[in-house]
């Protein structure tokens, strides 16, 4: 008798890999890969690649690559985001590691079939769709590539009348629901997020306090902890070295200036959406609108976008409750209520990637 298969939920980040699996257990990594500098690197490692926190933690001693950086593979092909030719193939051999770690994870029993959801930007095109396939191979017996806005509504049974704002780290990602699988005529994905507002943290932070010692992990630590975008009376004071000396400094305007680059191209895009659909849908869908991703959590951009709707007669909008595993979770959700039969046309040597193509 075959084993019963294992369904697992995969939000596949620029920042952060999630996964859910049918089993009950949940992960989530760095969206990097790292490999020893050298032989001296890799006797006191232990081991040839390294995942997960470890990437961070040791990597002075590491090459590391993190694959969907900037969109990278997922969204925009190698050379729109910046990976030249000779890096090409480590991109892609750093995403199959990654994939096939993320599935480890959740311990699936030896020999079940592995069947999964992989969440993608709305307007990945047909090659990066197909490249995502191609990476999961090694992990998946079977995949569906979904647009991630759509994971997340159906993971909180938000098909109906409902817009998802996704804010990755690579992209921000703007869908309607209108009880249907969504078109990617329907959507907007703008190639910009966390990873940009980090950017131009450390570019304004640089400008204003040059005497800080920074790197790209403690401004988007701080980015993450302080991140915000209202007018309240806020403070961000944190501790920076000054030649190794821990020094006390205010950042508050930078970090906002930073934190704001989101916001017009969230609402252009949100325009841009509403405008193709009658005013009746579009009222409805701006009454429910939901805020998913990382950079969900900004402080008061929920208030922020509400406020931008006034024009058009207002809005309403919600953060999700766990801005990590949304998208996993509705993915496994998905992955789950497909019929059995359904699953032999996105077997991976089919050419089917999306329910929509199987449609």
């Amino acid at each position: 008798m075959d084993s019963q298969p294992a369904f697992i939920g995969m939000d596949l980040g620029t920042f952060k890999t999630s996964v859910v699996s049918s089993n009950g257990t949940r992960d989530s990594i760095f969206s990097a890969v790292g490999w020893p500098k050298d032989h001296v690197a890799r006797a006191i490692l232990g081991r040839d690649v390294v995942f997960g926190t470890d990437v961070v933690e040791k990597r002075l001693a590491l090459k590391v690559c993190r694959p969907f950086q900037r969109g990278a593979l997922k969204y925009l092909d190698s050379a729109e985001s910046g990976v030249s030719e000779a890096n090409l193939e480590q991109h892609k051999e750093a995403a199959r590691l990654l994939v096939k770690h993320a599935v480890s994870l959740t311990r699936p029993q030896p020999g079940a079939p592995i069947y999964g959801v992989i969440g993608a930007p709305s307007r990945a095109s047909i090659v990066n769709k197909s490249f995502i396939m191609d990476v999961a191979s090694d992990a998946f017996d079977a995949v569906v590539i979904a647009p991630e806005p759509f994971t997340v509504a159906y993971g909180m049974n938000a098909l109906t009348d409902a817009l998802v704002i996704d804010i990755g780290a690579g992209t921000i990602d703007i869908c309607p629901l209108y009880s249907t699988y969504p078109t990617d005529e329907d959507q907007v994905t703008v190639p910009l997020g966390g990873d940009f507002v980090d950017e131009v943290f450390m570019r304004l932070m640089s400008e204003r306090f040059p005497e800080a010692e920074l790197s790209p992990n403690i401004v988007r630590e701080i980015k993450e902890k302080y991140g915000f975008v209202h007018d309240i009376d806020e403070k961000a004071i944190v501790m920076l070295d000054v030649k190794a000396r821990p020094t006390e400094f205010d950042v508050t305007a930078p970090l906002k200036e930073a934190c704001l680059t989101l916001v017009e191209p969230i609402i252009e895009g949100l325009r841009e959406v509403i405008s193709r659909f009658d005013p009746e849908f579009r009222r409805a869908m701006l009454s429910n609108i939901i805020l998913a991703g990382g950079g969900s959590q900004l402080n008061g951009l929920d208030r922020l976008i509400e406020q931008s709707l006034e024009a058009y007669g207002g809005g309403r909008v919600r953060k999700v409750g766990d801005s990590v595993f949304a998208g996993a979770a509705g993915a496994l959700k998905l992955a789950m209520s497909m019929p059995a039969d359904q699953w032999d046309q996105f077997r991976l040597h089919n050419n089917s990637s999306s329910l929509a193509d199987a449609a």
